[in-house]
């Protein structure tokens, strides 16, 4: 039959073909994580824009709300 040497021979290719494959497995998942992590930055880069966007229009109204002057003007136009 075969000798122990051939046998031997024949487990480590397929181990390191057996591994080949689970690295280059894992190697495209990383990069694909990769691709995933950046966009989800992006996002939340923008995210983060908008909200501080959106807490300065906040600011503004609640002058324009707390503004003496605000009532005033309401109460002209309710007359006019």
């Amino acid at each position: 039959m075969f000798s122990s040497g051939t046998i031997i021979a024949v487990v480590a290719i397929v181990m390191g073909c057996l591994v080949a494959m689970i690295e280059s497995k894992h190697k495209s998942q990383s990069r694909a994580s990769r691709g995933q992590l950046e966009k989800l930055q992006q996002e939340l880069q923008q995210a983060r824009k908008q909200t501080l966007a959106l807490q300065e229009r906040v600011e503004v109204l609640e002058k324009i709300v707390t503004d003496s002057g605000f009532d005033l003007k309401q109460e002209i136009s309710r007359l006019g």
